[in-house]
């Protein structure tokens, strides 16, 4: 090996230690205040969902700190980590759980908030069966009943 061959290896060495060293490492989510809602947002970060994602984050920022919000996108190793323990194996643009459950009775019908809003799907995924009044409902009700 010549000079500059090893030269360049000792460079390259280094900067990746370096760049190692300096990596912070995830930091843990802070801990859910007590008796708070909370409420876990998976998304895919495309264009057609994140139209959807603003709706309801401007929903969820009108309860202010009444909720603990976590988002999780799916192209993250946490994001993958938070869809297969909730077992969301299909193509799944977005999925909204509220203290653990994604499936709740809202005016005598079954909702799952699951995939888009009713009537904002694409051709690549259908629109689910609920609404953000559907969403706005049952944050009510759990905020009602966490008080």
């Amino acid at each position: 090996m010549n000079k500059y061959t090893a030269l360049m290896t000792l460079i390259v060495s280094l900067l990746l230690a370096g760049c190692g060293a300096n990596a912070a490492p995830a930091q843990p989510l802070p801990a859910a205040p007590p008796g708070a809602p909370i409420v876990e947002i998976a998304y895919l970060n495309h264009s057609p969902v994140r139209g959807v994602i603003t709706e309801v984050d401007n929903l969820l920022a009108e309860y202010g700190e009444q909720l603990y919000v976590i988002r999780y996108d799916f192209n993250t190793p946490e994001g993958e980590a938070f869809a297969q323990a909730r077992d969301l194996t299909e193509h799944t643009p977005l999925a909204i759980f509220v203290n653990g459950s994604i499936e709740f009775t809202v005016g005598g019908r079954a909702v799952k908030f699951y995939s888009f809003p009713q009537e904002q799907g694409t051709f690549l995924a259908s629109a689910g069966d609920w609404t953000m009044a559907d969403l706005r409902q049952v944050l009510d009700k759990v905020i009602e009943a966490s008080q």
